[in-house]
């Protein structure tokens, strides 16, 4: 289990952000403490995060290709259907679900295994990555919902285990610092900070001088294509066995 005193930074954030989020709420743009965690890791500006939240995420984003989704769902499904069928086998008790929402983060696949009293024993979550990009914001936001993060990348063939309890320094230490960043921004003492992302920046009353950058859809060409779809329908299987052997190593 999530140990007492990384529960209790994780409880604290949240509040602060629960806090932040009813203080930039209106009547319009009603927000609560799960938009200002993913506006704060979506960028290291405050004014910028600040601007995202009064404006519903409004920075622009390329446009995805439908490709990359359909493979994301299938993997997704592959991954279930054999941890349902493994654990049915074995007569472990556990609830699975697949887009799981927690009080940090959203869950692929979330496995809950259960003691004989039907109490929680051990929370896993499954992250399913189906291209090249990794984002390590995320996979803190997982540690600090869940006791096992399995991470498993598709296209790959890596599958590894982040236990949570190993990691508990590190968690602590930015919790701590996001803790010190939402008081700021309560009191009112946000930073305009220049990063590689000002460039996709939305936020018209920013001081700082920017180029924009013109949407544009991410596709793969042709000979691409074929290899990716290649690579995945070939790599997948073993790494849907990979994946459900180290789950079932963590009940």
């Amino acid at each position: 289990m999530i140990p007492c005193k990384l529960n209790d930074l994780r409880n604290e954030f949240l509040n602060l952000a629960g806090d932040l989020a009813q203080k930039v709420s209106t009547p319009t743009n009603k927000l609560d403490r799960k938009d200002v965690v993913y506006a704060l890791e979506r960028t290291i500006c405050d004014e910028e995060a600040l601007w995202l939240l009064r404006n519903r995420y409004s920075r622009a984003d390329s446009r995805i290709d439908g490709y990359w989704i359909s493979k994301h769902e299938y993997a997704k499904q592959k991954i279930v259907e054999k941890l349902a069928n493994r654990f049915h086998d074995l007569h472990i008790p556990v609830e699975i679900a697949s887009e799981s929402q927690g009080p940090n983060a959203r869950q692929d696949i979330l496995v809950i295994v259960k003691k004989p009293d039907g109490s929680v024993k051990k929370r896993i979550a499954l992250e399913v990555k189906t291209g090249y990009r990794l984002d390590f914001c995320q996979l803190e936001r997982l540690m600090r919902d869940n006791d096992t993060v399995v991470l498993v990348r598709a296209e790959t063939g890596h599958v590894t285990v982040l236990r949570s309890h190993k990691y508990g320094t590190m968690l602590a230490e930015s919790l701590r610092s996001k803790i010190g960043r939402v008081r700021r921004l309560i009191e009112g003492h946000g930073y305009t900070i220049q990063d590689r992302n000002c460039p996709r920046c939305s936020n018209e009353s920013c001081p700082l001088i920017r180029r924009r950058v013109t949407l544009r859809l991410v596709a793969l060409r042709d000979d691409d294509f074929g290899m990716d779809l290649d690579a995945f329908l070939r790599t997948l299987p073993s790494t849907i066995n990979k994946a459900v052997e180290l789950v079932m190593h963590e009940s």
